[in-house]
């Protein structure tokens, strides 16, 4: 869990270990807003063509043999997380939008970091 966060990048060179948790914190407040930002900024019919592709090419096909995305598919909340992640990730990337297999990089972020917003970070 926390190698993946050295890996991507996600802290500046430097920190101390309160400076990474409070960097975190920080960049979780931003994700939060910038999904809010382009989720009511987008066109209804823009965001719901993103929403459906992303939701029709990966999250429904996500590993559910997987204890993280297992259960029922109605209101699973790591389903709804992955969801979220790339159709902001999607909505903030409007050149690139969003790919096929986008989901088979984030899942395992999100599995193993447990955390949207970090999982987003490390996704970017």
């Amino acid at each position: 869990q926390v190698v993946w966060r050295y890996l991507l990048n996600v802290f500046p060179a430097g920190l101390s270990g309160q400076e990474r948790l409070a960097h975190l914190r920080h960049k979780a407040r931003e994700y939060a807003a910038l999904k809010a930002l382009l989720a009511a900024r987008a066109a209804p019919p823009e965001l719901a063509l993103v929403a459906a592709a992303v939701r029709k090419d990966d999250v429904v096909r996500t590993d559910r043999g997987h204890p993280y995305f297992g259960g029922p598919e109605e209101g699973h909340p790591h389903l709804a997380a992955l969801q979220a992640l790339l159709t902001t990730f999607a909505l903030g990337h409007p050149r690139l939008s969003y790919c096929q297999g986008m989901s088979d990089v984030a899942a395992p972020l999100l599995a193993v970091l447990d955390d949207e917003a970090q999982a987003f970070l490390c996704f970017c």
